[in-house]
């Protein structure tokens, strides 16, 4: 598959080759002081290309589809709900996937910020290079998670 990224202010969107975002991907930017002079010092490094080793991976986890403006048997409740854990416990499996070009240390789960029937999970993605801060090595370095993710039909 085809990846797509564009840069959103100091992280980055990520998109299918259908043009859908499938993810947000936050630099760690390291320990940035003077903290007052921290919008300058990213954009300079955004600007030079310069090297991370991680940063966050936000992306959708599962959707309940449970409206706040309908009523559900028990069944069917209990259906979306035995759904929706199968998927968590596939996402589960991800947290700690060594890959050749990366590791996910750490993973979240938060109530998604677009949707409130959707939970998000944030994945810590540790870099086993060095990544330059342009749009292609970016995407480059997390193309092997995204397939992989697919291929679990994550994505």
């Amino acid at each position: 598959m085809r990846w797509g990224i564009e840069q959103e202010e100091y992280y980055f969107k990520v998109y299918d080759e259908d043009k859908n975002v499938v993810a947000y991907f936050q630099p760690d930017y390291g320990q940035i002081e003077p903290k007052e002079r921290e919008h300058e010092i990213i954009e300079r490094m955004l600007k030079h290309g310069e090297t991370i080793t991680s940063g966050l991976l936000y992306m959708p986890m599962v959707k309940f589809n449970i409206r706040d403006d309908a009523d559900y048997s028990m069944d069917d409740a209990i259906s979306s709900i035995e759904d929706a854990l199968a998927r968590m416990k596939q996402w589960r499996e991800v947290i700690g996937i060594k890959g050749s070009g990366y590791v996910i240390e750490h993973a979240w789960v938060r109530r998604a910020h677009t949707d409130y029937d959707m939970l998000a999970i944030l994945l810590t993605v540790r870099f086993n290079r060095e990544v330059r801060l342009f749009k292609k090595e970016i995407i480059n370095a997390l193309a092997e998670l995204l397939d992989l993710l697919v291929e679990m039909e994550l994505i």
